[in-house]
């Protein structure tokens, strides 16, 4: 769960379905994700209920979590870990160990820990399209296909709100099985700091550190 939870912050905002060359972006729909992307950018807190079902489990296990956003900078926190990203360094705090990871993650590993770099370089790699089954008066629901068909995560759909443009839900499915699901609070505006991305060890006695930069 660890481990899914870093791996999938990314799915915050976009990812999805294996598609045929055929398919065209809709420019609505690349609409609606550039305001939710503009929302992005601007400091709020939210919570978040992450669901997880695996293909060989009756039951999906969750996991819930306080998200603070700023741009390219976030900070989480579940009952076993925190994660704060600066815009450069990623710090991973495991208090039950007194444990602390650090790295400076590349281009590619932001994809799968950033939001703001996924949705921000969407264009790029995917197609996108509305699900007209699921949109409905109040909430855009949107498919985002990638370029390559060889994505581990063949379908994602976002669901944005058409009055605020703040992300509802988001929805996953992996080759494997595996399905995912953020469902998402409403926002909260932020007054941030230089310290509320960045990991402070004085707040942590006597912590180990793991610096794998």
């Amino acid at each position: 769960m660890k481990n899914n939870i870093i791996l999938t912050f990314t799915l915050f905002f976009c990812i999805a379905i294996a598609a045929t060359a055929q398919i065209k972006s809709d420019s609505q729909a690349i609409a609606a994700i550039d305001k939710a992307a503009a929302k992005l950018n601007t400091a709020y807190g939210t919570t978040v209920k992450m669901s997880i079902k695996e293909p060989d489990k009756d039951k999906a296990t969750t996991e819930n979590m306080d998200i603070k956003l700023s741009g390219n900078k976030f900070y989480l926190k579940t009952k076993d870990m925190e994660v704060f990203f600066d815009g450069k360094t990623q710090w991973v705090v495991f208090p039950e160990l007194n444990e602390v990871s650090i790295s400076n993650p590349t281009a590619k590993e932001l994809q799968e820990i950033s939001p703001v770099a996924i949705i921000k370089n969407y264009k790029n790699r995917y197609r996108v399209v509305f699900d007209p089954e699921l949109t409905t008066a109040k909430t855009d629901a949107i498919n985002l296909y990638p370029n390559n068909r060889n994505e581990d995560i063949f379908r994602i759909r976002i669901f944005v709100n058409k009055t605020t443009h703040e992300l509802t839900k988001i929805e996953s499915a992996s080759r494997n099985g595996q399905r995912i699901t953020f469902e998402l609070g409403s926002y909260k505006p932020l007054t941030v700091n230089a310290t509320t991305f960045t990991f402070n060890a004085k707040n942590y006695p006597k912590i180990t550190v793991n610096d794998l930069r």
